[in-house]
């Protein structure tokens, strides 16, 4: 039986918006197709798992960074490691800011990233929070929640969406992949509002298509529901 670990780094120092319900949707989507989901929580000065198939990292705010920051330095090599032999990992807002390779705060300080994704962000005085409208590379709509202060930098990389409304990395488009890993500020929380993500992450890890249920055609409706809402909202089409 396909065990699928997946590492959750640091979910009690970065843990706001609701992150964590993005390891919850790829657990539960992988169990809905029998697959056995084992979740590795990672915290400051703890010893990674030998391997991982899936590595997420949720947001917070700057004195949560400050509280793993070293510790992310340390583990920075077996994350790029990873990431080269295709491990997915998704990086949302804040932890993204710390896998990029560098994050200035609103004061000017410089704390050096893992330099996993070759982006730079920069905080700002201006906040911006509310609800995004983007579209994939190939034209797929996805919709979340994002509350940052960041303007973010891709130097080399392509963008994970365009923005259609909302702000994202510089009001023109949002987010980062690099290989098969992502990062976004799409908050919601991301993976059970853009499930279409969530098959991708899991479908690179497992090196398998993965069909359909009826417990993932039945939370989808609900996905595309809520995306249509925010759209609405919004006064874009999907």
């Amino acid at each position: 039986m396909t065990v699928l670990r997946i590492l959750h780094l640091y979910p009690a120092e970065l843990g706001i918006n609701g992150d964590a319900g993005n390891v919850l949707a790829l657990a539960e989507r992988a169990r809905w197709r029998g697959i056995d989901v084992e979740t590795v929580a990672h915290a400051p000065g703890a010893e990674l798992p030998p391997s991982a198939d899936i590595v997420h990292i949720g947001s917070g705010p700057l004195s949560g960074q400050r509280a793993v920051h070293q510790d992310v330095l340390r583990i920075a090599p077996r994350l790029r490691e990873w990431r080269d032999a295709g491990v997915p990992i998704l990086a949302i807002a804040g932890g993204w800011q710390l896998l990029g390779t560098e994050l200035e705060t609103a004061e000017g300080e410089v704390l050096a990233g893992a330099a996993v994704f070759p982006t730079r962000a920069a905080l700002g005085p201006k906040r911006h929070v509310g609800e995004v409208v983007a579209r994939l590379a190939d034209g797929t709509a996805i919709a979340g929640f994002e509350n940052h202060s960041a303007r973010t930098v891709l130097e080399g990389a392509e963008p994970l969406a365009r923005i259609v409304s909302g702000t994202g990395n510089d009001g023109s488009t949002e987010g980062v992949v690099v290989g098969a890993s992502i990062g976004t500020h799409l908050h919601g929380p991301l993976l059970p509002m853009n499930p279409v993500l969530a098959d991708r992450l899991l479908s690179t890890a497992l090196r398998a298509e993965l069909p359909p249920v009826p417990q993932t055609e039945r939370v989808d409706r609900y996905a595309t529901n809520a995306r249509r809402a925010i759209a609405d909202r919004l006064g874009v089409s999907l």
